[in-house]
C-alpha cells in the first residue's frame, strides 16, 4: 500500500490553505516527522481559518472540543458552533470537482472523524466512520491506516475484532514513521510479553 506522505519544508514554502491545515496536523499530532508545539498547530490552524477554509475550522472546533495542551481550553459551545458550521463546507470541498484528490482524501477523514466521535450535528455511528476511514486508508491516509489498527479492527467499532488485521495496520502506520503509531505497537508488545 502506498501511504501519503508530506516533507515539512514544501509544506512550509507552499502558502495555501491545505498546507496550513496539514502543517498544524503535524505539529498537532506528531506527523511527517514533526515534534509536537500546539503553538505552532495553532498559528497553522488559525492561518486556514481566517481564509475560511473548512479543514482549518474543523481543526479548531476539534481543538475546541479536546483542548489543545495548554494553548487553548476545552470550549464545548465554541466547538460545536464550528463543527456544526464547518461540516457541509467539509462535504462542498470533497465535491468540488477543482480540489485535488489528496485533499480530498483528507477531507473525506475528517468526515469520517465527524461519525466516529459524534461531533456537530452527527450522530455517532462506527460503522459509517469505518467505511469512511477505511476509504482513506486505501488511499494511503497515514492516519486512517493508524485507525484501523488502533481503533476500528483492534476494538470491534464499526467492524469484527480483527487482531491479524490490527497489527497491519499498526504496523504500516509504524513502518511509515507515525510517532502514536510507534508508541502504541510499543505499548502493545509489551503488554504482548
Amino acid at each position: 500500500m502506498k501511504v501519503i506522505k508530506f516533507n515539512l519544508d514544501d509544506l512550509l514554502n507552499q502558502n495555501t490553505d491545505f498546507s496550513y491545515y496539514l502543517l498544524g496536523r503535524s505539529y498537532d499530532l506528531e506527523e511527517n516527522g514533526v515534534l509536537q508545539d500546539y503553538s505552532k498547530a495553532l498559528y497553522y490552524y488559525h492561518k486556514g481559518f481566517e481564509n475560511g477554509y473548512p479543514l482549518c475550522t474543523y481543526s479548531l472546533g476539534i481543538s475546541y472540543e479536546l483542548g489543545l495542551g495548554n494553548v487553548l481550553s476545552i470550549d464545548k459551545g465554541k466547538a460545536k458552533e464550528l463543527l456544526i458550521n464547518t461540516y457541509p463546507k467539509i462535504l462542498e470541498l470533497i465535491n468540488n470537482p477543482d480540489v485535488d484528490e489528496i485533499e480530498k482524501v483528507y477531507a473525506k477523514f475528517v468526515i469520517g472523524a465527524y461519525y466516529y466521535f459524534g461531533l456537530g450535528k452527527i450522530e455517532q455511528d462506527y460503522n459509517k466512520a469505518f467505511e469512511i476511514i477505511k476509504e482513506c486508508a486505501d488511499k494511503g491516509h497515514i492516519a486512517a491506516i493508524y485507525d484501523l489498527g488502533a481503533n476500528f479492527y483492534y476494538n470491534g467499532r464499526g467492524t469484527d475484532v480483527n487482531y491479524e488485521l490490527a497489527d497491519y495496520y499498526l504496523n504500516l502506520a509504524k513502518e511509515n514513521g507515525l510517532k502514536r503509531a510507534i508508541d502504541l505497537y510499543e505499548t502493545r508488545n509489551k503488554v504482548k510479553k
